[in-house]
């Protein structure tokens, strides 16, 4: 599944990290990049992804959920 165009900073807290790096995810810039852009800035097309990056968001945040309960009862065994 294609994505549309995204505009993305290089470092930005308002984007997946797993929106570009997840398994089979093919990102391509897109060039030319338009003269009005401004230099902290790139264009790119995500395609070819297995999963949606949303998916793979909950189930990440869910894994770390389930951890920190199971090392709370582990600390709490030991105390």
């Amino acid at each position: 599944q294609d994505t549309d165009l995204i505009m993305t900073f290089n470092i930005s807290m308002h984007r997946s990290w797993w929106m570009e790096n997840g398994p089979g995810c093919i990102v391509t810039l897109v060039t030319p990049i338009p003269d009005w852009a401004p230099e902290d800035h790139r264009y790119i097309t995500v395609s070819g992804c297995l999963l949606e990056y949303q998916y793979i968001e909950v189930a990440h945040s869910s894994l770390q959920i389930i951890f920190a309960f199971c090392n709370k009862l582990w600390c709490g065994f030991l105390s």
